[in-house]
């Protein structure tokens, strides 16, 4: 009466009451062992994951942290103007990584009337820049469209050429940096220039007109070599 039996036609079997209650907690031991081992396999995928995505992070941080501190504005000159005696400026502005805008002003405004020298020129032009990110943010390969114009009075001496003209072209260039804020940048433009003038010659001491003339040219239309002073003006966010 305290056995319980189990019979089949192979075999034959008889558990106590201790034995079923074993078996039952043997049963739930393994599930809960199971569940545990699936418990922790799920996390250790989990951990794996949050590794791959610190990692990734990781990756991106340094370039955009280089992105974030780039600056937004430059200050240049063209270092073959000045050697020229033609004082120059150009502010550019960094929109983002790939397009920048520029203003610049040229002005040569020398003159020696006892001599009938006059070397007097006033140019402003922009230009937008396409950067190739051949280098770092803000440097390497760009390529730019640019336009212009001004007035200009040059004589030597003898003759004398007085009028306005505007030019206009496509530029090739590379800027690299020399330091944290410093930079170099050479450009050469090809282009269209569009000149009207008037030709006079110096008698004594005042100027006969000649003639009235005009020219367009094609061909190279700028040359720089340039230095760069970067600085930031506001925060910017790199990519947007």
């Amino acid at each position: 009466g305290s056995e319980m039996c189990i019979r089949d036609s192979q075999s034959f079997a008889c558990m106590n009451p201790l034995y079923v209650i074993l078996s039952v907690m043997l049963a739930l031991a393994a599930n809960i062992g199971a569940s545990a081992a699936s418990i922790e396999h799920e996390a250790a995928s989990l951990s794996a994951a949050q590794g791959a995505s610190q990692h990734e992070a990781a990756s991106v941080t340094p370039a955009a942290s280089e992105e974030a501190k780039t600056q937004n504005f430059a200050l240049k000159t063209n270092l073959i103007y000045d050697a020229l005696l033609m004082p120059n400026v150009e502010l550019e502005w960094r929109i983002n990584n790939r397009w920048s805008l520029a203003a610049e002003a040229d002005v040569a405004w020398w003159k020696n009337d006892g001599r009938h020298k006059y070397y007097q020129i006033m140019n402003f032009a922009a230009e937008g820049r396409y950067w190739f990110h051949s280098y770092k943010p803000w440097h390497g390969h760009y390529v730019g469209l640019s336009a212009g114009g001004g007035k200009f009075d040059l004589e030597g001496g003898r003759t004398g050429y007085k009028g306005e003209g505007f030019l206009t072209g496509l530029s090739y260039g590379f800027m690299f940096p020399v330091s944290s804020c410093l930079s170099f940048d050479a450009e050469v433009g090809f282009g269209y220039l569009y000149a009207q003038y008037k030709v006079y010659k110096p008698q004594d001491d005042h100027y006969l007109f000649q003639h009235k003339s005009r020219t367009n040219y094609f061909g190279p239309v700028k040359v720089k070599f340039s230095l760069v002073w970067r600085f930031n003006a506001f925060d910017s966010k790199a990519g947007k």
